[in-house]
């Protein structure tokens, strides 16, 4: 009770830390504001990112005395610092994709080298011992790279990246401590500092939003949430595997539709545009508020499965087969909310 009760404790003061943050960055940054979004009337300012950044670090360095120190934190803190200096430099000078991409593969790589975070080898059993760990080691830059990039994608609107990510996160919190063989403490308080710090940030975010995440801050939580991902399931099977892709369901399925939009379309995979789900339905008229809680509701209901999914091994197939009827049903909706002129 009294160990709950000081997790509370330091999760409020990230929290109130974060929005101190966040209110300092719009004070300073007030005169650096950008049109980041096409349908913004009013420019907003960005590099809302770094005061998730500080908030979470500078909490979790706190508690590190009461917890044994590992590469694994060593390598994604160093990683995410290069994450943060990418976003802040794309915010300022609108980099190309190809140098924001090198920013989160160089990140990767880094968790993969020092961190020692990386999927585990018996996933890829089929394979010969000697490309093994080439198998991890490209599996683990992949799944870095799309979810980072899928977070940024899905940050179209004021406070949905921030929304969607606070549930799948708490969902991966009860999840693991419900059914993890292997509890880790430093994974599970590093995924209750990063929600508490996004939560202090929120409040300013939701909208109508008086700041915005920005590349800053939307590469940090979907790189924070790949890496986090993979050294939970260092020592995982492939089946476990599906549980982290089901709670960010809603922002894979968004980025993977769009990049077989574009390819369907003879358009650069990287290139963006303004067709994502959220644009779709602003343009048929939904407000902010009514696109964050489709989209929670979304990430709910996929959480929610991905729960079953461990629960109850024995209905795995059901699980899955209503998680495959959930996408098609999607697949569905975003043809009939198609792009309009």
């Amino acid at each position: 009770m009294v160990i709950l009760l000081e997790l509370l404790i330091r999760m409020t003061i990230t929290t109130i830390c974060a929005a101190l943050f966040t209110y300092i960055i719009m004070r300073g940054f007030n005169r650096y504001q950008k049109n980041v979004k096409a349908w913004h009337r009013i420019p907003k300012p960005v590099f809302g990112g770094l005061a998730i950044y500080f908030a979470f670090w500078i909490n979790y360095g706190l508690a590190l005395p009461e917890l044994r120190v590992t590469s694994m934190q060593m390598g994604i803190f160093l990683a995410s610092s290069i994450i943060i200096i990418t976003g802040v430099i794309d915010d300022w000078f609108d980099i190309k994709p190809w140098a924001k991409s090198l920013g989160i593969i160089l990140a990767a790589h880094i968790v993969y080298q020092i961190g020692d975070i990386s999927f585990a080898t018996n996933i890829f059993s089929f394979l010969t011992s000697d490309n093994v760990s080439f198998g991890s080691y490209l599996l683990t830059i992949i799944w870095i790279y799309f979810v980072t990039n899928a977070i940024n994608l899905l940050d179209g609107i004021d406070g949905l990246a921030s929304s969607v990510s606070i549930v799948s996160l708490i969902a991966m919190v009860l999840i693991t401590v419900n059914f993890s063989l292997n509890l880790q403490i430093d994974f599970v308080m590093m995924l209750l500092f990063l929600i508490a710090a996004i939560m202090g940030f929120w409040v300013f975010n939701w909208p109508p939003a008086k700041i915005m995440l920005g590349d800053t801050g939307a590469l940090f939580i979907g790189f924070m949430y790949a890496s986090l991902t993979v050294s939970n399931l260092k020592n995982a099977t492939i089946y476990s595997f599906i549980f982290p892709v089901m709670l960010y369901a809603v922002p894979l399925f968004d980025t993977l539709f769009a990049f077989a939009r574009r390819l369907v379309q003879g358009s650069p995979v990287t290139q963006g545009d303004q067709d994502h789900v959220h644009h779709r339905l602003l343009r048929k008229g939904w407000s902010e508020r009514q696109i964050n809680g489709l989209m929670v509701l979304l990430t709910s209901i996929f959480s929610l499965l991905a729960y079953f999914l461990q629960a109850f091994p024995q209905y795995r197939i059901e699980v899955l087969l209503m998680a495959g009827l959930f996408i098609f049903l999607l697949i569905i909706f975003m043809i009939r909310i198609g792009k309009t002129e």
